[in-house]
């Protein structure tokens, strides 16, 4: 009984362990349950990379709560220079991105930003 069970642990920690080798952390965040979608809030102030006609932007933003966290996403176009977007966000995973304007920021997240 005891062998067996040391063997059920084996195969769960060898296959938990290859799932967050394998996974990338986009995917394995687009469907983790314990992350809530929720909205990050940034502002261009970097060049992208291009990369195969997508533009890739690493950027640091701030949730509703004013709390830093960062964010990589993707885009079609090259965006505009310190324009600011929401990010409809799960973890790594970016469901999407508007442009907004300065005075739809949350007020925590106004406080963040220099303008």
């Amino acid at each position: 009984m005891k062998k067996s069970v040391g063997i059920i642990v084996i195969v769960l920690a060898v296959t938990l362990a290859s799932y967050f080798m394998i996974v990338p952390k986009i995917e394995r965040d687009r469907f983790n349950p314990l992350f809530t979608m929720g909205e990050v809030y940034v502002q261009i102030d970097e060049e992208p990379t291009v990369e195969k006609g997508r533009y890739y932007y690493n950027l640091t933003g701030y949730d509703e709560d004013g709390e830093k966290t960062e964010i990589a996403f993707t885009a079609g176009k090259d965006l505009k220079e310190n324009a600011f977007l929401r990010i409809t966000a799960k973890g790594a995973f970016v469901k999407g991105w508007e442009e907004v304007q300065a005075e739809a920021l949350p007020e925590d997240v106004n406080a963040k930003f220099d303008m």
